[in-house]
């Protein structure tokens, strides 16, 4: 029939209307109530997913690269299970395929990629993890005297808030065993420092000295507050004993006193 206008309301309380104004010229009307609500429902799920993607940070402390040369035929979602196993769901930001057998892993925090140091767990093989920024150097200390105890050096490098990560070696002048002073072991970083100073002061059978420190992308770093960017004369937390000033050891201090005062 023309002009047949039907107006159902089914049992989910969709509503549903329809013109048909006969074959050749249809005219359809419809209103489901039911469907128009999921897809405004579903519409909303994803603009807060889209919202929480947008706000997403990427940072270079927070990616590590993994190394599966020794894992065979392994996909980007085994990475992505172990993980996630490994460091709870929801962690990964980003995983790329780098050159050879190594992905470039994202994470949301950069404390998750602590979890990772020792290794990754893939197929039942222990991968190697390491950060972007590489956190490993091999700090050098010259000229020591060879009596002078390794515990010695042990001790300033908790001072300073690095973990030792190898045994501490001495070198030698080449083709002898004759040791040349230098001891060298190689340290992990917190995030926390960025240097190391460049001397310490260790005490010798003569009394303390200073002795110079090295590793590789080493800044001037205050050795009374480790502070990069500064040394200790700058530091607003050292004074000179004689006069108190600032800006100058003591030894270089020009400050006149009494003789009665010293």
């Amino acid at each position: 029939m023309d002009g047949l206008m039907v107006n159902d309301t089914g049992p989910a309380g969709e509503t549903r209307m329809e013109n048909d104004t006969g074959l050749g010229g249809e005219t359809r009307s419809a209103n489901d109530t039911g469907l128009g609500n999921r897809l405004r429902a579903g519409n909303g799920k994803n603009q807060g997913t889209r919202e929480k993607f947008l706000q997403r940070k990427y940072l270079k402390e927070a990616t590590v690269i993994v190394n599966v040369e020794n894992v065979i035929e392994v996909r980007a979602e085994d990475i992505i299970k172990a993980v996630s196993k490994q460091c709870g769901h929801g962690q990964i930001l980003a995983l790329r395929p780098r050159q050879g057998k190594e992905y470039e892993l994202t994470m949301e925090k950069e404390e998750t990629c602590d979890k990772l140091t020792d290794g990754l767990i893939i197929k039942g093989v222990n991968c190697e993890v390491k950060y972007l920024q590489n956190r490993d150097y091999v700090v050098s200390f010259m000229h020591l005297p060879v009596y002078l105890d390794d515990n010695e050096i042990l001790g300033k490098l908790e001072v300073w808030g690095v973990n030792p990560i190898s045994k501490i070696k001495r070198r030698c002048y080449p083709g002898t065993d004759i040791e040349d002073g230098r001891r060298f072991l190689k340290v992990r970083f917190p995030k926390e420092v960025a240097s190391l100073p460049y001397s310490t002061k260790l005490e010798t059978a003569e009394g303390p000295q200073y002795f110079r420190v090295m590793h590789s992308h080493q800044v001037k770093t205050c050795r009374l507050c480790m502070s990069p960017g500064q040394l200790l004369k700058d530091c607003p937390d050292f004074k000179c004993y004689k006069c108190e000033e600032r800006g100058h050891f003591a030894s270089d201090c020009k400050a006149v006193r009494c003789p009665g005062c010293q």
